[in-house]
């Protein structure tokens, strides 16, 4: 295996950091919007409950995978080098790296950005503080900064992850305990079955296909895995941040889909564009909206910062592995970051938000990524069979129906993309093929013994 000789990373994230990673990286902003969409699939106040649970349950089995894996090989990277050690093969660890980091990281940093630009206009325009909309401007921006303040150090980058994740926390906190107190709240609606007359079998159909709408919203748990080689006694608080932040994303999106039930009619649920805005300006007029614009920015720019932490650690190993400019696997002698990837990184995601292309590439690389993804779930059986003597500080609960069912469910949600979006699923295949040649490039480069890339 080839090796790039570098500085060594510093373990300077604790517990709290790596919690509020998982919080911060999966709570975005669809929360705030998507319950319409889920409730017009399923047809009633109960199944839109039981479609988030489900969907929560489904997820949470992933997070679980994702622990045991961190946890026996904590390595920076994550995904990429569990990829790499279970099936045995670079190249289909490579070809997850080099998707992440010309496509599907690069793309989402580029849609969140846009996102908190988006929801940060109206706030600016009601402080006085800005005439029009410079949403591409503001996007670049805070890509911009929450780069510089990670390129910082990684404690720094930890720190910054906290007081966002603990802003977040309290608004959607805030969110609810207005609800409860300004609103004549009817939780007997939240348990309605509705007057729906479907079989079984539909039922089942519906909540499936309004499932693929949540397991987006819940995704983001594995962030903290591509960080593990800076997060102190990483077998221990990896798993327990999964654990515990995952419980905390779960309670908190039940809570918000109770308050939304409970606060307005379905018929206004079902018919909302923006749910929470619609439920909050329902309590406080027109306010509510800037109220919600305010509490989405701040948790967009959370995700921002969660994604800048830990996506350029996926192309720092896999430069480190020897698979890709030697230069970005350099990690900053004072800061104990690996800057290059994290400009790499930022860079690129910029260029979409510049040009608005982010959307297009992610749907295209929608059925890879999962893929992928399903991939590491399965290295946890793999890995069981290949390697049972491995130290497993954290093992997977309810092994091995928890990465079954994922598994399963999975296949029907890749099958009905292959059926519905052929297309985008042949151009995504092609992303990944894009990369080939590369591979073959750095895998023929000798190894270099020199001393280290600078800063």
């Amino acid at each position: 295996m080839k090796s790039w000789t570098k500085n060594p990373l510093i373990r300077g994230l604790g517990a709290l950091e790596a919690t509020t990673l998982v919080v911060g990286g999966i709570i975005g902003t669809t929360i705030f919007l998507v319950t319409s969409d889920v409730a017009n699939v399923v047809g009633s106040p109960m199944l839109v409950m039981v479609t988030w649970l489900v969907a929560g349950l489904l997820a949470g089995a992933a997070a679980l995978c994702f622990a045991e894996l961190s946890a026996a090989i904590p390595q920076a990277g994550g995904t990429y080098v569990f990829l790499r050690r279970a099936y045995g093969s670079e190249l289909i660890a490579f070809s997850f790296a080099w998707m992440m980091c010309f496509t599907y990281a690069t793309g989402a940093i580029a849609i969140v950005a846009i996102m908190a630009s988006t929801y940060l206009m109206p706030v600016l325009q009601a402080l006085g503080l800005i005439d029009g909309e410079y949403i591409s401007a503001g996007a670049i921006s805070l890509i911009a900064i929450l780069t510089f303040l990670n390129a910082r150090g990684v404690h720094q980058g930890g720190i910054t992850q906290n007081v966002l994740t603990f802003t977040k926390i309290g608004l959607i906190l805030a969110l609810i305990t207005g609800a409860l107190i300004l609103a004549d709240l009817d939780l007997g609606r939240v348990f309605s079955a509705g007057e729906s007359t479907d079989s079984l079998g539909s039922t089942l159909n519906k909540v499936s296909t309004a499932m693929i709408l949540c397991l987006f919203s819940y995704s983001g748990a594995f962030f903290v895995t591509h960080v593990a080689e800076e997060v102190r006694e990483p077998e221990k608080n990896i798993p327990r941040a999964i654990l515990i932040g995952f419980t905390i994303v779960l309670i908190l999106y039940l809570a918000l889909n109770i308050v939304y039930l409970s606060v307005l009619s379905f018929e206004e649920v079902r018919a909302s564009q923006r749910i929470a805005s619609d439920m909050t300006a329902k309590l406080i007029g027109p306010a509510g909206a800037l109220v919600v614009a305010f509490i989405i920015c701040c948790s967009s720019i959370g995700v921002l910062n969660a994604q800048l932490l830990n996506y350029p650690r996926i192309p720092f190993a896999l430069a480190r592995d020897g698979l890709f400019f030697k230069n970005i696997a350099a990690v900053n002698e004072k800061t104990g970051v690996p800057t290059h990837a994290l400009i790499l990184t930022g860079g690129v995601a910029s260029l979409y938000a510049v040009t608005g292309s982010y959307s297009q590439i992610l749907g295209f690389v929608a059925f890879v990524m999962h893929f992928f993804i399903c991939l590491a779930v399965l290295a946890v059986i793999v890995l069981r069979i290949r390697e049972p003597d491995l130290p497993r500080p954290y093992k997977v609960w309810g092994y091995p129906f928890t990465p079954i069912a994922f598994l399963l469910i999975s296949a029907v949600y890749l099958y009905n993309l292959a059926v519905s979006q052929p297309l985008n699923v042949l151009v995504g295949v092609g992303i990944v093929a894009a990369g080939l040649p590369f591979y073959w490039y750095w895998k023929r480069q000798p190894v270099d013994t020199g001393s280290e890339p600078g800063l």
